[in-house]
């Protein structure tokens, strides 16, 4: 299966250890890991190899939608990436359908953010695949881009 890629980059007004904390402190990810109209309802981090990433998302009707990430590969403060899954609440990977989204396949996606230093801010990029049909593209890019909107307004 052919993966579309999604990519988006930021540029935050913040140093890069404050950026790389506000993506692996558990107490500072749960204030802005969710997309816009959701709260996070959960999350954790055991940021090291094979370590898992978990969140949960929680809409304004009380609809939670749980997911993990287990982590690849961690540069401090440059550079992490996991393999992404939905899952239920146990962590048990689901197909997104699961969750009302198309899409019967539970297929683990790659994410991976680099993070530079640019003076007094940071600049990242986060590269992830898509692998659903090209209407996701936009819809995830929307929803990265809502949560980082997140971060912006965390890190002033």
């Amino acid at each position: 299966m052919t993966h579309n890629k999604l990519t988006i980059d930021r540029i935050f007004n913040a140093p890069i250890d404050r950026v790389w904390e506000a993506f692996t402190n558990p107490e500072i990810l749960a204030k802005w890991w969710s997309p816009a109209g959701m709260t996070n309802y959960h999350a954790s981090a055991d940021v090291r190899p094979g370590g898992e990433f978990r969140y949960c998302f929680e809409s304004g009707d009380g609809v939670k939608y749980w997911g993990k990430g287990v982590y690849e590969s961690i540069k401090a403060p440059t550079y992490l990436s996991y393999i992404d899954y939905f899952t239920d609440a146990d962590g048990n990977p689901v197909p997104p359908s699961h969750y009302g989204i198309p899409g019967d396949e539970i297929i683990p996606t790659l994410v991976e953010f680099t993070f530079a230093e640019k003076g007094d801010q940071t600049s990242m990029r986060i590269s992830g695949e898509n692998p659903y049909d090209d209407s996701m593209t936009e819809e995830m890019s929307k929803g990265w881009n809502s949560m980082f909107d997140k971060l912006v307004d965390g890190l002033k």
